[in-house]
């Protein structure tokens, strides 16, 4: 089998070279302009907003932000989260027929209820969330000193080995494995 590569051939030119029209190169050149406009005011924008933002987060963007963070905590913190707040985790249908937990949406309703104060709080309680995972290869594992938990545990002086102790008593005391 031959596989004409000579770009000037007169046989073969027409089916192996490919050039496109002069309407699609000024169509790719607007498009290609739209895109760079695009990415330019988004870099753009964070500046100028920032610029205008007030000392004292406004109500929304406190929210924002709290939501904002909620959702990046993924799937797994979500749920944790939802244990410490001993929220009920509604299962809804789904469009594919199951059902699931839309902790988005639970929380955003939270949120927009929740005073000052408690958005305080669970800001601060999302960025604990993370901590919470105990690897099953590993769950004896005590925390170290340096996960924000154990950090803000110190810093608002909560005695961690009295919460161990504690937990160790009632379960010890209900005859749970350890």
């Amino acid at each position: 089998m031959h596989v004409c590569t000579d770009e000037k051939c007169k046989t073969h030119r027409q089916f192996s070279h490919y050039e496109i029209s002069p309407q699609e190169r000024e169509q790719r050149r607007k498009v290609a302009l739209a895109v760079r406009v695009q990415k330019e005011a988004r870099s753009r924008l964070p500046q100028a907003v920032r610029q205008k933002l007030p000392r004292a987060l406004a109500r929304a963007d406190f929210e924002m932000v709290a939501l904002d963070y909620f959702r990046r905590l993924g799937h797994d913190n979500h749920h944790r989260l939802f244990q410490v707040y001993g929220l009920e985790e509604k299962k809804t249908k789904t469009s594919w027929g199951g059902a699931s937990v839309d902790h988005e949406k639970m929380a955003e309703a939270r949120i927009h209820a929740m005073t000052a104060a408690d958005l305080n709080r669970f800001m601060v309680t999302c960025a604990l969330v993370p901590d919470l995972y105990c690897p099953g290869y590993s769950s004896t594992e005590t925390l170290g000193r340096e996960p924000n938990l154990m950090r803000t545990a110190v810093r608002y002086k909560v005695n961690a080995l009295n919460v161990v102790t504690r937990v160790t008593a009632e379960l010890s005391a209900r005859g749970k494995p350890l």
